[in-house]
This record gives C-alpha cells, sequence and structure tokens, in this order.
C-alpha cells in the first residue's frame, strides 16, 4: 500500500482580510480585537462552537494571578482587563484585587496564587461574542486551520475546513494562536516539541466543574481535597473549577495520541469525583454540572524565533527593549512522568517580561505567533502559558499586525516605539 496518495482539487476562495487569526483562545481572540480595533478587516478561525479556548472550552480557571511573583504589583493590564470589567456586568467575576489566598478560590493554594480571576465561563463566552461583533471581527467557528500555501517566504492563502466544505482565504498578515503552531509547523517554521532534551511534553488535564456545594463546609484550609484534586469556588454559590489528575506523554498534534488521553482523562474525572463525594468537606452532595468538550493540553509545539526566552531571562526578569508583554508567575512545570513530583521547582524574577522578537517566527515573513507556542525554552513557558500572559502577548500581536498593514512591511519591521506606546494607551504593561 502506498504511504501516500495524491489529491487535487479545486475549492472556493472566500476573500480577503487585512488580518486572519487562526485560533480563538486566550490570545487569538484578544489579537483579532486589537486588529479590528485598528481599523483593520480580521477574520478569526475558530475550531470548536465557542471562543475562549481553555477558559471556555476548556473549563480551564481561575485565571492564574495578573501581580507579580509576590502578589502585590499588578503586571497585566489591558485588554485582560477590559474583559473582566465586561465579565463583572453580568456578576460572573471576582476580580483579582478582590481576592487574596489561601481561600476557597485557589483551593488553599497560597504560592503565586495571590490575586487569582475566579470566572464563570459561559458567561465569558457571552462576552467574547459581544467584544468580537462590538469590534468587527468576522468571525468563523466550527472551522479549522488545513493548510497553508507559501512562496517567497511568505504565507500566501490558508485553507480551512469549514462545515461547508475547504475554502481558501488570504490576507496580508496572518496570526497563529492555535495552541499547537498549526500554521507555523505548516509553513516550514521549525518547531520542537515539549522538552527539549526527551520531546515529553507536560502532561494534560480534562477540567470539569461541580455545583451543589456546601461552601460554609469548605471555609478551611483542612477541608481542601486529597492531592492532585484541586477545587476553585467560581463567582456562583456552590459551583466550583476542579482540576485534578494527569495523563501524561500526550502529543496534542497526533489525533490517535490525542484519542487515547482524552478517553483516559474521562475516567480520571470520575476518580477525581469520588475525592471530592467522599473525601472532601462540603462536596457530600456535590453533582458534576459539566466536563470540558476540550482536554486541557499544557504543551504542545514551540516555535523557533527571532529570540528564545530561556530559563536565565525568567530567573533574572531580563527587560527587553523590544518587550510587548510583563508577567510574574512561577515556572509551573508540572511533572512530565508518574515518578516526578512537584511543580514549582526554579524561583522567578518577581516580574519578567516577553519580547516582541519571540512573537517572530524564522523563516516565514508574514506571520506573527502568540501564546504558549512562543519561542521560548520548555522550562520558561511554565509560566508564560498562563492564559493573561496569552492574552497580553495575544493584544500585542493584535496591535502589531495592524502596524504591519498600514506601513506595508513585514510584522518584524514594524517600529517597536509605537507599538509599545500603542500598547501603554490601552493599559498594557510593560514595565
Amino acid at each position: 500500500m502506498e504511504n501516500t496518495i495524491q489529491y487535487l482539487k479545486e475549492i472556493p476562495y472566500y476573500g480577503h482580510f487585512d488580518v486572519i487569526v487562526l485560533g480563538g483562545g486566550p490570545a487569538g481572540v484578544c489579537a483579532a480585537i486589537e486588529a479590528a480595533d485598528n481599523k483593520k478587516t480580521v477574520l478569526l478561525v475558530e475550531t470548536t462552537g465557542m471562543l475562549g479556548g481553555m477558559a471556555t472550552s476548556g473549563l480551564v480557571g481561575p485565571f492564574m494571578t495578573c501581580y507579580d511573583r509576590d502578589g502585590n504589583i499588578l503586571v497585566v493590564g489591558g485588554i485582560f482587563r477590559r474583559i473582566i470589567d465586561k465579565l463583572n456586568q453580568y456578576n460572573a467575576v471576582y476580580k483579582p484585587e478582590e481576592l487574596d489566598s489561601p481561600s476557597i478560590h485557589t483551593s488553599f493554594i497560597e504560592r503565586y496564587h495571590r490575586h487569582v480571576t475566579a470566572f464563570d465561563s459561559f458567561a465569558l463566552q457571552i462576552v467574547l461574542d459581544e467584544m468580537t461583533q462590538d469590534a468587527g471581527v468576522e468571525v468563523m467557528l466550527y472551522t479549522r486551520f488545513v493548510d497553508c500555501i507559501c512562496e517567497n517566504g511568505k504565507i500566501q492563502k490558508v485553507v480551512l475546513a469549514a462545515l461547508e466544505g475547504l475554502v481558501a482565504v488570504d490576507a496580508d498578515v496572518y496570526i497563529d494562536c492555535t495552541g499547537n503552531a498549526d500554521v507555523a509547523n505548516a509553513a516550514g517554521v521549525n518547531t520542537y516539541k515539549g522538552e527539549e532534551r526527551s520531546s515529553v511534553p507536560q502532561p494534560a488535564t480534562l477540567m470539569f466543574e461541580v455545583g451543589g456545594v456546601q461552601d460554609e463546609g469548605f471555609m478551611t484550609r483542612s477541608a481542601r481535597p486529597e492531592l492532585p484534586v484541586k477545587a476553585y469556588r467560581t463567582p456562583l454559590d456552590g459551583k466550583y473549577k476542579v482540576n485534578h489528575y494527569r495523563v501524561f506523554d500526550v502529543d496534542a498534534t497526533n489525533s490517535q495520541s490525542m484519542t487515547k488521553a482524552h478517553i483516559k482523562a474521562r475516567r480520571q474525572v470520575l476518580d477525581a469525583y469520588k475525592v471530592l463525594r467522599e473525601k472532601t468537606q462540603g462536596f457530600e452532595n456535590a453533582q458534576i454540572a459539566q466536563v470540558a468538550p476540550v482536554l486541557g493540553v499544557r504543551e504542545s509545539r514551540h516555535i523557533t524565533g527571532k529570540y528564545k526566552i530561556t530559563v536565565n531571562d525568567i530567573i533574572n526578569g531580563t527587560k527587553f527593549d523590544d518587550r510587548i508583554a510583563t508577567y510574574g508567575y512561577g515556572m509551573d512545570v508540572h511533572p512530565r512522568n508518574e515518578k516526578e513530583s512537584g511543580n514549582f521547582k526554579i524561583e522567578v524574577a518577581q516580574k519578567y517580561y516577553i519580547p516582541y522578537r519571540s512573537l517572530i517566527p524564522e523563516g516565514i515573513d508574514n506571520l506573527i505567533v502568540a501564546g504558549k507556542t512562543i519561542s521560548c525554552e520548555s522550562q520558561a513557558a511554565g509560566g508564560l502559558r498562563c492564559m493573561p500572559c496569552a492574552m497580553a502577548m495575544g493584544q500585542a500581536a493584535g496591535v502589531a499586525s495592524a502596524l504591519a498593514v498600514e506601513n506595508n512591511c513585514m510584522p518584524e519591521n514594524i517600529s517597536i516605539d509605537t507599538l509599545q506606546t500603542i500598547l501603554k494607551s490601552k493599559g498594557a504593561i510593560l514595565d
């Protein structure tokens, strides 16, 4: 049997946009809104039926802290804050300044958990729908990136699998927020998976929510669940997001690997639920409210970019001239196998910085990458992968794409001073 076949087919051309964002998770939705706010035509493509990625279809929460390492100084603002303020209109969030640790909102975890943001995932879906519509973003849900056509170091078109069939679409600038660096990889950018030496990624977890919890029974540290089960109270009384067991060595770019992992993770949900019901005070009558339809993947591909963020950069707080975001969460690297233990093994600087160059891949001129797949060492990505940081990166990518279109140049060649000035004017924190 042949290992390959040739497949030739004419497909419809959907049209041209200034900017196309592939992936509607925390980074992608922020990139799309920002590009559209800067008066650019934007197409946002998302595989699932909702925007928000891990925060919605993955049920991951709370948003990890947007403060520095010690929880004293705010380090993420901008569009992240706009989203929080919109959620507040639905009474669906506890703002970060309203929460401290340890508490029921942090599952009584103290380290790096000061000022997390507890939110309701369904309300976030509504908020992101409203924000993209208000900005004028054209959104295509239930649509998957398939491939890209490249020539002379640029992406000329991307091929999408829409429900009506394959379609082609093009743009001046593309932003890869797929969470797997799918666009960059298809375009020929050099990528690697997981930890540099072993290629083993951080493990995956299938999040779920429970309702019917007696909050008053879960008010003391002694009531916390048996680790690794962790329960985080949402803004709704008696409703908790549950982070728990891990599935190891999952290749998020391989369908068979993801299938086996998701099946195993579903059984783990039942195990964690049993811990809550039988061993955790206040959860005796809890019921599963929903299980995430999407497996939570902590690590997949990383791109080779113009600069690779190192562990030492995170330890020392290297302050890059082209910084586009600031963060302070620890290098949260979960054990890569069942024999390892512990997460935060290396201390980070009080705050650290993300350089714009790490969003710019080597080899493709009109592509920006934002989110957990940027150019960085695997260990360094342990903190950068968190959603507030991804949103900050997405905001920067959106503004940068608009500048590239306006100045008829490649993203690498935009004015960093102008980029930083615009980001600061929109509330982003760079110092």
